[in-house]
């Protein structure tokens, strides 16, 4: 019994499927048009603007000038103190600035004198002694000529005197040096600048050639950039550049390469590019990270789209789908049909998310830049917003 039921049900099955593709089949027959799919899609008017080929990199930030000052004398450092116009007195510390000629150390300087007015004393000493030595010559040569002198008397006086003069010389020379060493006991800043580092503390004893301080000229700076060997022929002198720092996100400072150096670097073969910055605010420091990007190419009025509704371009050319209006739909003559068109397209500069387009697109045409994943040339589209699908 229960073999014949299942018999019956497999033979119901069956008959329920032949019936429903007979119907399926009538209904193809007698002319009666299924739906058609529409896809929808949102979209945007092609328009022109500016789009910039660049080149993003990082690179550091440095004074524009550095200069270690060190003592040229010996000595014990009894005052670090920059000397204002005020003649004011305010301690050499990291961050105070100072102007070129500016005091920031004295070394000795009352040994120094002393130094000068002993050298004085040991000059006017030669200078008598020269003096003396000039009478005596004079009066032995006088009696040599008459016949008073011997030859070799007249001999001495005549060296006596030229030694007498060499004396002299070497006296003027040591006061020369005394008053050098003087004046170098006093240290000035060579440059005008900021203080960014102390070396030594007042009282200590320093010897020649010992750093004191570092002075920088930050009212100038300058970004430096490791360019691959790659974008060489793109980046020039006068190249446009636009320099953000972490410290400022929302400042954008523009400028040129102002060079490029002649030897690509041994070891990274990268070229180095330098970029000077007028600092005036004094908002970059040395040290800090910039990143830089390099406009090599820029284009204004041309036809611009986004990256993302490019299709294609891997295997075969890259495409994009446009709205044309069709003909008017049977039921509703007044109503457009709106179908989609493939578009194949040359792309020019490329700048983030966004393409230039050389060829395939015109400004005016209406892009479709949601949906196109869904898309086949000629399909019917239903324009809407994504807001309002959302």
């Amino acid at each position: 019994m229960k073999n014949v039921r299942r018999i019956i049900y497999w033979i119901a099955a069956v008959v329920l499927v032949l019936i429903t593709f007979w119907f399926g089949y009538m209904r193809k027959s007698a002319g009666i048009p299924e739906k058609k799919k529409i896809v929808p899609v949102e979209i945007e008017t092609v328009s022109t603007g500016p789009i910039e080929e660049t080149i993003e990199m990082t690179g550091w930030i440095k004074a524009n000038h550095v200069v270690d000052v060190a003592s040229k004398v010996a000595g014990r450092v009894e005052s670090l103190y920059v000397l204002s116009d005020g003649e004011d007195l305010v301690a050499v510390e990291e961050g105070v600035s100072v102007k070129k000629g500016q005091q920031v150390a004295v070394i000795d300087h009352d040994v120094y004198l002393a130094l000068v007015a002993a050298a004085g004393a040991s000059m006017k000493a030669s200078e008598v002694e020269l003096n003396d030595a000039e009478r005596e010559k004079k009066r032995i040569v006088a009696l040599f000529e008459g016949g008073s002198a011997t030859e070799q008397s007249r001999d001495k006086a005549i060296t006596a005197a030229e030694l007498a003069t060499a004396m002299l010389a070497l006296a003027k020379s040591n006061l020369e040096l005394a008053q050098i060493n003087l004046r170098e006991s006093t240290i000035t800043s060579p440059i005008d600048g900021i203080i960014t580092a102390k070396h030594i503390d007042q009282g200590n004893m320093i010897r020649t050639g010992d750093r004191i301080v570092t002075v920088a000229d930050m009212e100038t700076v300058k970004v430096i950039v490791a360019v691959a060997e790659k974008y060489g022929a793109a980046v020039t002198v006068g190249t446009p550049v636009k320099i953000r720092v972490d410290a400022f996100p929302e400042r954008v400072f523009d400028n040129k390469v102002y060079s490029i150096y002649p030897a690509l670097d041994a070891l990274t073969h990268t070229m180095q590019v330098e970029i000077r910055l007028k600092n005036d605010e004094l908002l970059m420091k040395p040290g800090m990270f910039a990143r830089v990007t390099l406009i090599t190419k820029r284009k204004d009025d041309v036809v611009v789209i986004p990256r993302d509704v490019v299709l294609g371009g891997k295997i075969d050319k890259p495409y994009v789908y446009v709205v044309d209006s069709g003909e008017t739909e049977a039921d509703n003559p007044v109503k457009v049909e709106q179908v989609a068109r493939k578009r194949f397209v040359e792309i020019g500069i490329k700048q983030a998310d966004r393409y230039e387009i050389i060829n395939g697109l015109r400004k005016g045409q209406t892009l479709v830049v949601n949906g196109m994943n869904y898309l086949a040339d000629g399909m019917s589209v239903e324009i809407v917003r994504i807001e309002d699908i959302k």
